[in-house]
């Protein structure tokens, strides 16, 4: 009599639960406006990931929402994932790009997110990256910035354009100064056209996007491979390969790395319902997979290779559960703020 009565009472409060949920129609969207925000400036490839979703996202989505796109900049990405955290509304209507570097942030830093809880919808790309320079400096390979010193445009102190050439300086023995404070990519290939700063980290179709001639011409040299492999990059060596396999070394390269694995991923705001979830989880992967799409981005010189929802999920788990004290505590040391 009693388990019957608990089943009862548990049953009751499963349909006072769902009851309290608001039902969502198949055209929730219509008349609605999405927000796709950009955690960096303008004039760089991330803004032009976003505005190629924000641009086609709604032709995929029942009730054919009007669409905005909004730069939120700030503390490498950070500024906009909190945001997402905490502020933007859990409806649907703001969707976000992480951006690359971000997801570890929370296991060195007091950050008011944790990528872990955030609703992924699938990356277009994951893209090759490595730490670049201006031809005309003096340096040619990585070999030369392990003896000279090369200073480097960067935003905000969490971004991977910050993270990873801080790493290459722990790992490697390179001489990276950073300057910090640019508010994108658009900024910091401005800095290298002046001379106010010899390179940067950046994305291969991050020049091939918005600055097409500066590698067929020669202008902007690679030194060190970041991420994923790309077969242009191929005669430059990678990062993971001056690493021993095995080593903690190795394993914290792995942690940071999953980031670029991610790639140019889009989520939701935690608390999500799921039934809107579904409908832009759906929406998303129809874009993805759509050759026109596939035609946009290629259109605009940068990379397509998609990762979907599954696979950014178990990248993101396995790197955080690989995580050992060892590790972490070599992570925390990079994070240490100190000249670099």
């Amino acid at each position: 009599m009693l388990k019957t009565s608990l089943k009862l009472a548990a049953s009751a409060t499963a349909l006072i639960a769902l009851a309290a949920t608001p039902a969502v129609s198949a055209d929730y969207f219509a008349g609605k406006t999405i927000t796709v925000q950009v955690p960096s400036g303008s004039g760089g490839t991330y803004h032009v990931y976003c505005q190629l979703v924000q641009r086609n996202l709604a032709k995929y989505i029942p009730g054919n929402p009007k669409t905005l796109i909004q730069n939120r900049p700030g503390s490498g990405g950070a500024k906009s994932a909190s945001y997402m955290a905490n502020v933007a509304p859990k409806d649907g209507s703001v969707i976000a790009m992480i951006a690359p570097g971000t997801i570890t942030t929370p296991l060195v830093r007091k950050v008011k997110f944790d990528a872990r809880k955030f609703i992924w919808l699938g990356a277009p790309a994951a893209r090759a990256s490595a730490i670049w320079v201006w031809n005309g400096h003096g340096v040619k390979t990585f070999e030369d910035i392990q003896k000279k010193e090369v200073a480097l445009a960067t935003s905000g102190f969490s971004s991977a354009g910050s993270v990873f050439p801080r790493l290459a300086n722990a790992l490697l023995g390179s001489k990276i100064k950073l300057i910090y404070g640019y508010k994108g990519g658009g900024a910091m290939n401005l800095s290298i056209e002046k001379g106010e700063t010899m390179g940067r980290w950046n994305f291969y179709s991050g020049f091939t996007g918005v600055r097409p001639t500066w590698i067929p011409k020669g202008k902007i040299i690679p030194l060190l491979g970041v991420g994923p492999n790309h077969p242009k990059l191929a005669g430059t060596p990678h990062f993971k390969d001056l690493l021993k396999k095995g080593t903690t070394e190795r394993a914290l390269y792995d942690l940071l790395g999953m980031n670029l694995e991610v790639g140019q991923a889009f989520y939701l705001p935690p608390g999500t319902p799921k039934n809107v979830v579904s409908i832009l989880r759906k929406s998303f992967a129809a874009m993805m997979a759509d050759p026109a799409f596939k035609a946009n981005i290629e259109k605009r010189r940068v990379e397509y290779s998609p990762v979907s929802v599954a696979q950014i999920e178990k990248k993101i788990k396995d790197a955080f559960d690989a995580a050992t004290p060892e590790v972490l505590k070599a992570l925390r040391d990079v994070y240490k703020k100190k000249k670099s």
